[in-house]
C-alpha cells in the first residue's frame, strides 16, 4: 500500500489507537499483506487522489456490504455510497457523512467517533490524517465493549496482538533503519534494517544517544536536539544529509522523525526512519554531471557551452567587450585511430583537452561537442587578448606528444567569428566560426582562419550550386560524359578510356568537377549521380565495343553495401561483362572506412569487375593500402609525371612505383602525359599504360573514334 511515500497504520482497540508510521518500502516482505489483511480491525486507507488505496476483509465484513460492490482504486465518495445502506443514510445524511469524512482527512490530528450502524450495532471508527492528502480510517465493532468490561478486555488483547506482530513485522525489515527514541533522544529499540545500516548491534546502540549517528562538527553545535526540537515544534523533523556509521563511514541518510504522544498528550517518545540514499544521489549527481559536461574530457559540453557563450554575448552588449567564438576541428584524427587504435585516440583527445583547459581564464572557455570537434571562447577589448588566446590554443593543439610508445603530432584547424563584429546572435556567430574553419581546413597553410563576409556568399552559391544539381537530374539533360584514351606504351594501342563526368549549367555554363563534385558528396547528390555516370558508361561501352571502360567511385559510393547489387543490375542491362569494367576509387576512400570499403570491393572483384587506385602517392598509408587489396591498376599522379623528364626524385619515385606494381603483378598507368619526351622516358623505364594530353583532351567518343582513325 503506497501513500506519498509512507505506510502509517492505525491500530484501535476500543476507541484507544496507537498509530505506527513507516515507508512503503517497509512492507516489502512476504508476511505484509497477511498482517494486515487478518488485523482485528477494519482498516480503510484513502490516498490524496480520495481513492482506496487499500481495505482488509474485516473492513468488508464489518459494513456487512456484497464485496462486489468495493475496489481498489475507488472514488471515496463511490465507496462511501456502496455502504450507506448498512449506516443506514438517506441522501442529506450521505452528502453529510461525505462533507465529515473529507474535513477528518483534513486535520492535522486524529479524529475519533462512535458510528451506530442501521442493525444497532456501534462501529469506533479512527481517521489517521496522511501529510500528503487523504486518510487511514480503522473501524472496530464495539457494541459489546460498551456493555461489557470482558468485551473490552478481548478487544484490548487483540490490539495488542495486532501491535506485536505489526512491531515484530518492523524490526524484520532490512533495508531501512527504523527504531524509537526516547524523549532524551537515546535509542530505545532497534531492528534489523538500522543494523545493516549502521553498524551497531542493538546491544550496542540501544541506550545511547542518537547524536552517535551525527559528525563532530553537527554534535558540538547541537544539531541532534535541534532536529528533535523542531520535529516537536513543526509535527515532524525531515532532512537528507551525511549519517554516520559505528565504523565512521558516511553515508548519505533521509531522516524522518515524528514525535508519538500518549492518550492523554503525554510526549512518548520519536519514531524514526532512515533511508540510504547514497546510491540515489550518487546516481543523480553523475546523472546531472554527464548532462553538462563531456564524459571523456570532462570539457563542458554543448548544453553548457552555449549557456556560457549566451551569458558571455549578454555582457559584451555595451560594446566594449567582444566575444571571438573558435571552432576546432582535429586535423588526421581518424588516422591516428585506425592506426594507433582508438584507445590512443582517446588519451590525445584527454590530453588536449587538458592542455587546452590549462591557465584559462575566468572570461575563456574551452568545450567539447563530441568526437574531434572541440570549440572555445573568449571575451576581449583588445586584439592582442585574442592573439594570445588564439596562440594558447594553437600550441597546446600542435605540439608533439608521445602517447603509449606512439611519438605523434596533432594538428589542428581553427575558425574564429567574433561578436558583433561578425554576427548579431549566437546562432549567426556559430555559423560563422564553423564556416572559417571549414576555410583553415582546406588551407594547407592557413590554420587559423577569420570570418570574412565573402564566406556567406560562397557558403550560399554553394548551397544554391546543390539545389541546382538536384534539378539537373530531374530534368536529365544538363550532365554528359567525355572519354579520354588510355593507351598501352609497347604498342601504341587504345587499351581503354576513362569516362570523366561534365555539367552543362543553363546559366552558369560548363562547371568544373572540381567545383561540383564536392557539393555533390555534401548535399547526397553523388549517389544517383555516381549510378547515372556508371548507366551511361557501361551503355556507352557496350554500344562502341570499348576494351575497357574506367569510372570514378566516390567514398561515399563506396561506403553503401548496395553498390554491389547496383552495379550488378547495370552491368546486365547494358550487356557488358564485368571484364570490361574498371571502377578507379582514391586511397582516401578506402582510409574513411577501411574494412567497410575493402569488403564492398572484394565483392565487386569477385564479380569480374577490375579496381584501380587512382592518385595514387598522393594520400595516407599508400603500401598499407597496396598490401591489404589486391588493386588490378595502379594509376600515378600527375604531379609526379608533370617534369618527370627534369627531376631526378620524379624519375626515381616512378622508377621505384614501377618496380612496386611488377612485384605486386599490378599495371601501372602514368597519368598527366603531355610531351613526347616524357612519353619517351616512361617506354625506357617500363611503364605500361599511359594518358594524357598528348594523346587526347576528354572528348565525346565520336570524336574520340574520329581522332582514333585520322
Amino acid at each position: 500500500m503506497t501513500i506519498g511515500g509512507r505506510y502509517p497504520l492505525a491500530i484501535s482497540h476500543g476507541g484507544q489507537t496507537k498509530v505506527h508510521d513507516v515507508p512503503n518500502e517497509a512492507l516489502r516482505i512476504d508476511n505484509r499483506d497477511t498482517a494486515l489483511r487478518y488485523m482485528s480491525s477494519g482498516v480503510v486507507v484513502v490516498d490524496a487522489d480520495a481513492r482506496i488505496a487499500f481495505y482488509n476483509e474485516r473492513a468488508v465484513a464489518l459494513f456487512k456490504v456484497d464485496p462486489c460492490k468495493l475496489s481498489i482504486g475507488q472514488p471515496w465518495r463511490e465507496f462511501l455510497r456502496a455502504i450507506t445502506e448498512t449506516f443506514g443514510w438517506d441522501e442529506t445524511r450521505f452528502e453529510r457523512a461525505a462533507d465529515n469524512h473529507a474535513t477528518w482527512m483534513a486535520r492535522s490530528q486524529q479524529t475519533r467517533i462512535d458510528q451506530r450502524l442501521a442493525d444497532g450495532s456501534v462501529l469506533a471508527m479512527v481517521c489517521e490524517p496522511l501529510a500528503d492528502g487523504g486518510g487511514v480510517f480503522t473501524y472496530d465493532d464495539v457494541t459489546d465493549a460498551a456493555n461489557s468490561a470482558r468485551a473490552h478486555r478481548v478487544l484490548e488483547l487483540k490490539a495488542q496482538h495486532s501491535e506485536r506482530s505489526f512491531r515484530q513485522l518492523v524490526k524484520g525489515i532490512t533495508d531501512y533503519a527504523i527504531y524509537m527514541l526516547n524523549v532524551d533522544g537515546t535509542v530505545a529499540n532497534w531492528n534489523a534494517g538500522a543494523e545493516r545500516a549502521k553498524g551497531y548491534t542493538e546491544s550496542e546502540i540501544v541506550g545511547q544517544h542518537y547524536r552517535a549517528f551525527y559528525s563532530a562538527e553537527d554534535r558540538a553545535a547541537g544539531i541532534p536536539e535541534k532536529n528533535l526540537a523542531t520535529a516537536l515544534q513543526e509535527g515532524r523533523f525531515e532532512d537528507e544529509g551525511p549519517r554516520y556509521r559505528k565504523d565512521g563511514t558516511s553515508f548519505i541518510a533521509h531522516v524522518v522523525i515524528d514525535p508519538i504522544y500518549e492518550d492523554d498528550g503525554t510526549l512518548y517518545g520519536f519514531a524514526k526512519v532512515t533511508r540510504d540514499r547514497t546510491e540515489q544521489v550518487r546516481n543523480a549527481e553523475r546523472i546531472a554531471y554527464m548532462a553538462r559536461f563531456d564524459a571523456l574530457t570532462g570539457l563542458p559540453n554543448r548544453t553548457q557551452f552555449v549557456e556560457k557563450l549566451d551569458a558571455a554575448i549578454e555582457k559584451a552588449i555595451d560594446g566594449i567587450d567582444h566575444v571571438a567564438l573558435v571552432n576546432i576541428d582535429l586535423d588526421g584524427f581518424k588516422q591516428i585511430n585506425d592506426t594507433h587504435g582508438h584507445a590512443v585516440g582517446d588519451a590525445l583527445l584527454k590530453l588536449l583537452a587538458s592542455r587546452m583547459s590549462d591557465g584559462l581564464a575566468a572570461h575563456e572557455v574551452v568545450g567539447r561537442f563530441g568526437g574531434d570537434e572541440f570549440v572555445g571562447f573568449t571575451t576581449y577589448r583588445t586584439p592582442a587578448d585574442l592573439d594570445a588566446f588564439l596562440k594558447r590554443l594553437h600550441i597546446a593543439l600542435t605540439s608533439p606528444t608521445s602517447i603509449t610508445h606512439s611519438s605523434l603530432t596533432p594538428g589542428a584547424s581553427l575558425g574564429v567569428a567574433v561578436y558583433p563584429r561578425d554576427a548579431d546572435s549566437r546562432e549567426k556567430l556559430m555559423n560563422n566560426a564553423d564556416l572559417a574553419m571549414y576555410r583553415a581546413k582546406a588551407s594547407l597553410l592557413e590554420k587559423i582562419c577569420f570570418y570574412t563576409a565573402s564566406m556567406d556568399e560562397q557558403a550560399r552559391d554553394r548551397r544554391d550550386l546543390g539545389a541546382d544539381m538536384w534539378t539537373a537530374l530531374e530534368a536529365g539533360d544538363q550532365f554528359f560524359l567525355h572519354y579520354q584514351e588510355q593507351l598501352d606504351v609497347v604498342t601504341g594501342a587504345i587499351c581503354g578510356y576513362e569516362a570523366l563526368l561534365r555539367w552543362q549549367h543553363p546559366t552558369r555554363g560548363l562547371v568544373s568537377p572540381a567545383a561540383f563534385i564536392p557539393i555533390a558528396e555534401s548535399c547526397g547528390a553523388i549517389m544517383p549521380l555516381g549510378d547515372w555516370v556508371l548507366e551511361k558508361a557501361c551503355q556507352a561501352a557496350a554500344d562502341q565495343d570499348l576494351p575497357r571502360i574506367a569510372v570514378n567511385v566516390s567514398p561515399l559510393q563506396l561506403g553503401d553495401v548496395s553498390l554491389v547489387d547496383r552495379l550488378r543490375a547495370i552491368l546486365l542491362r547494358a550487356g557488358l561483362s564485368p571484364a570490361r569494367l574498371e571502377l578507379e576509387i582514391t586511397e582516401s576512400a578506402v582510409i574513411n572506412d577501411r574494412e567497410r570499403a575493402l569488403h564492398i570491393l572484394r565483392q565487386i572483384k569477385a564479380m569480374g569487375v577490375a579496381i584501380a587506385i587512382d592518385d595514387f602517392g598522393t594520400g595516407y598509408s599508400s603500401l598499407e593500402t597496396l598490401r591489404l587489396f589486391p588493386f588490378d591498376r595502379l594509376k600515378l599522379d600527375r604531379s609526379f609525371t608533370k617534369d618527370l623528364e627534369r627531376d631526378p626524385k620524379a624519375q626515381a619515385f616512378v622508377e621505384a612505383m614501377l618496380m612496386l606494381g611488377r612485384s605486386l603483378r599490378m599495371t601501372v598507368l602514368a597519368e598527366g602525359v603531355e610531351r613526347q619526351t616524357q612519353m619517351a622516358l616512361l617506354a625506357r623505364i617500363g611503364c605500361g599504360e599511359v594518358q594524357g594530353f598528348l594523346f587526347g583532351k576528354p572528348r565525346s567518343l565520336e570524336q574520340a573514334s574520329l581522332a582514333t582513325a585520322s
